[in-house]
């Protein structure tokens, strides 16, 4: 008992000791003590500021003319462009400069993009077209009209075909060969809903409405990875349909429901990974490389959540990143791996993943979209008549 408290003793001493040669150093030099505090807070605050403030204003970096067609869609990509309507298609640079196009006339036309690859067709006809960012790589005459479309990465293309009481789903190269050929009865297999194809065309998941007994839904999986052994590999019902699929990576499919999410391993055997399921009723969904948001409306509204909307952001895995409740009224919304847009005909708010208030504006004209761009704090802005290219300041 002495030892420690010999030990207890020697250990107050050299810590009264310590403090005041500390207390006389800051003595000594207490202007410089306060500066340094003061530039420390200053550069605290700074930061704070950086990332926490709310823009209310934009500069305009750069302007496109759009063409006479209103009707024309954009998709913006690193090094351009892409303008389709049902006239045609065009692909541009950075710099607004057309670099390809593609004139056709289509009545519903449809596109999907994978990498460097992309493919648009008409819903209810017979073509499709192949372009990678150098121009025109194929095009497909197809034996009955088409309903959906999925490009992968080398620009193999999956198209559902109608054929009166059943449907194919068949796999074209670039030159039109086909590669896979599957024939499902609405009877039997239902009516496809939703397709996905992965990166490298060797899986695919097709989501069906089951036509008989209870409508619910399908989701059966396909493995073209093995010339002998290619083919379904396996499937799964639910009380929901599923009007959406992605391929997240080569071992995972994100399957959105009419009543949450879940997530299957496709790596091996196909397995149910992570699911969620919402109560709320769902306004919105969105996906980005490894989140999914989640837009319900507020079941319960009271004095301390008066707000008409939640937010709500979830990781692959299912664990939830951001409840946010919010009572702004959007129509649209889109995200990126930083920011969820969310806006209407004449407003627009931005929130981070954090739930940080970004960006606040209503615009003096009627916008079309606004959508993620390439650099810190750059969006485009699609109007009637042109598209700008924007930085928040």
């Amino acid at each position: 008992m002495e030892k420690i408290r010999s030990i207890w003793s020697r250990i107050r001493s050299t810590s009264e000791n310590t403090f005041y040669k500390v207390r006389q150093v800051l003595a000594g030099h207490k202007k410089q003590a306060i500066a340094l505090a003061v530039a420390v807070l200053t550069v605290i605050a700074g930061i704070l500021w950086f990332f926490l403030r709310t823009y209310h204003d934009y500069s305009v970096v750069d302007t496109y003319s759009r063409n006479s067609d209103t009707s024309a869609e954009y998709y913006f990509r690193e090094d351009g462009f892409i303008c389709y309507s049902k006239d045609g298609i065009s692909f541009s640079d950075n710099s607004g400069e057309v670099l390809w196009n593609q004139v056709f006339d289509m009545s519903s036309p449809k596109l999907s993009v994978c990498g460097d690859y992309m493919a648009i067709g008409d819903v209810g006809a017979n073509t499709v077209y192949i372009f990678n960012g150098s121009g025109t790589v194929g095009r497909l005459d197809l034996e009955n009209p088409l309903q959906d479309l999925r490009v992968a990465g080398q620009g193999v293309v999956a198209a559902v075909l109608s054929d009166g009481a059943s449907n194919q789903i068949d796999l074209y190269n670039t030159d039109g060969e086909e590669l896979v050929n599957i024939r499902a009865t609405i009877s039997q297999s239902g009516y496809p809903l939703a397709l996905a194809v992965s990166d490298d065309a060797t899986k695919m998941a097709v989501s069906y409405i089951k036509m008989t007994g209870t409508i619910g839904g399908r989701i059966v999986f396909y493995d073209f990875s093995d010339p002998d052994e290619s083919g379904e590999k396996g499937s799964f019902e639910y009380d929901q349909l599923f009007p959406k699929l992605e391929f997240m990576d080569k071992k995972t499919l994100l399957a959105c429901g009419e009543d949450g999410f879940m997530t299957f391993n496709v790596g091996g055997a196909i397995k149910e990974g992570a699911q969620v399921s919402v109560e709320e009723e769902m306004r919105s969904i969105f996906v980005t490389d490894n989140r999914v948001g989640v837009i319900v409306r507020n079941s319960n509204v009271t004095e301390e959540t008066p707000e008409k909307y939640i937010l709500n952001v979830y990781t692959l895995g299912g664990r939830q990143k951001l409840s946010l409740p919010f009572d702004f009224e959007y129509k649209y919304v889109e995200a990126d791996g930083s920011d969820i847009i969310l806006y209407n005909d004449d407003a627009c708010r931005v929130y981070n993943y954090r739930g940080h208030l970004k960006f606040e504006y209503t615009f003096e004209q009627t916008i079309e979209s606004v959508l993620p761009a390439k650099g810190r704090n750059t969006y485009m802005l699609i109007n009637s008549q042109e598209v700008q290219k924007i930085r928040l300041k």
